[in-house]
């Protein structure tokens, strides 16, 4: 069943990629399953933030968290090492990534469902607590317990696949067995203090060895989104530009030793 579930996204995002109106394409996206009962998820809270929400609180008695990576494309991140905001095809990308997204969820939910199983996912966008800047539901935590990868300097989760990319997660009562976290560190400077390359790409200051200034982080996004919102927002939808703003930035995951590849 495992394998089912990986047909149906893969197989997915060739199929949606064929669409006349959208510009991305995107490399093999992975993914994991983990326990949603895991020990890493009951103490999800310490991570995150106390207001973190549960996998019951979004399925009755769930057994799996299905966690996927779409991995972007060379061209993509390389249209994103320049400048000190977003570039328009990372910020197009991004866009049409959240687009599908919300397709290939409603996709996997009623397969699962016709497998006789339930399945749901989490509103992120609904659960965004603005005033600290955080989200209710981390897919990328989700992601590592799945053993998708481990977290770099620049937060991102490290997969075989690298870190340039977006996650998501469905919460299933899926019976299969889960993947287990990775034991060993992906990122190189937490592996032997050997890269810091991450934290040099971050225009903002936002980003340190140490630390993440998640509000600095923020007003570079902000600054992205204000652009392109001036210039695309009032206009209608035109293939292979940007849909108005977005809050992005992504240059801490592009020219990296980790931006497509486990270093």
């Amino acid at each position: 069943m495992k394998n089912l579930i990986k047909k149906y996204i893969v197989d997915y995002v060739r199929e949606y990629e064929k669409r006349y109106d959208i510009s991305t394409t995107w490399r093999e996206p992975l993914v994991g399953f983990a326990d949603a009962n895991h020990k890493d998820i009951s103490r999800i809270r310490e991570y995150t933030f106390e207001e973190h929400l549960m996998p019951s609180d979004i399925l009755d008695d769930p057994t799996i968290i299905i966690a996927y990576f779409v991995p972007f494309t060379k061209d993509i991140a390389h249209s994103n090492i320049d400048g000190e905001l977003a570039s328009e095809k990372w910020t197009l990308t991004y866009q049409e990534t959240n687009e599908m997204f919300i397709k290939l969820n409603d996709y996997l939910i009623k397969k699962i469902e016709e497998m006789g199983c339930c399945a749901a996912v989490c509103n992120v966008a609904s659960d965004f607590k603005t005033d600290i800047l955080k989200s209710k539901w981390s897919h990328r935590h989700m992601a590592k317990i799945a053993g998708l990868g481990t977290f770099g300097i620049n937060n991102m989760l490290i997969t075989k696949e690298g870190c340039c990319g977006r996650y998501f997660t469905i919460v299933t009562n899926l019976q299969v067995s889960p993947d287990k976290p990775l034991e060993e560190e992906n990122c190189l400077y937490k592996r032997n203090k050997s890269c810091l390359v991450c934290v040099k790409r971050c225009f903002s200051g936002a980003l340190n060895a140490n630390n993440y200034d998640r509000f600095k982080c923020y007003e570079t996004c902000m600054k992205s989104f204000d652009k392109y919102e001036k210039l695309y927002g009032n206009r209608e939808v035109e293939k292979g530009k940007p849909r108005g703003g977005s809050q992005v930035c992504g240059k801490c995951v592009v020219n990296l030793p980790c931006s497509f590849k486990q270093p």
